[in-house]
């Protein structure tokens, strides 16, 4: 029997890998623009990014900000931050916020 098997049925593995992702949702995101917190915003897939367990994203409600939070290894975060940059042409507000959603800009 595979090891994917032996975690459970497709149903079980999916309801793990989301509980999962779940647990890392942070309670709002911050817009690094104009500071606003808002709590409607996305999961993202993640299933292709090495490093990172979890990505959210949202448009800031107050400013049409895209606002995205990544959760993982520190180093495949700082490059999914750079690769947004690169595909967005376009220099982000760069930041690091807590589970609360409080939002501390890098000073660059």
């Amino acid at each position: 029997m595979g090891q994917a098997k032996q975690r459970g049925t497709k149903e079980q593995r999916v309801a793990q890998a989301q509980a999962k992702v779940d647990a890392l949702r942070p309670e709002k995101l911050t817009c690094g623009s104009c500071k606003t917190g808002f709590t409607d915003f996305q999961s993202l897939d993640t299933r292709k990014m090495s490093g990172i367990h979890a990505a959210f994203g949202g448009i800031c409600p107050s400013c049409g900000e895209t606002v995205l939070a990544f959760s993982g290894e520190q180093e495949a975060v700082a490059n999914a931050m750079i690769a947004w940059q690169d595909a967005m042409e376009s220099e982000g507000k760069l930041g690091k916020q807590s589970r609360d959603g409080e939002h501390v800009s890098f000073d660059e």
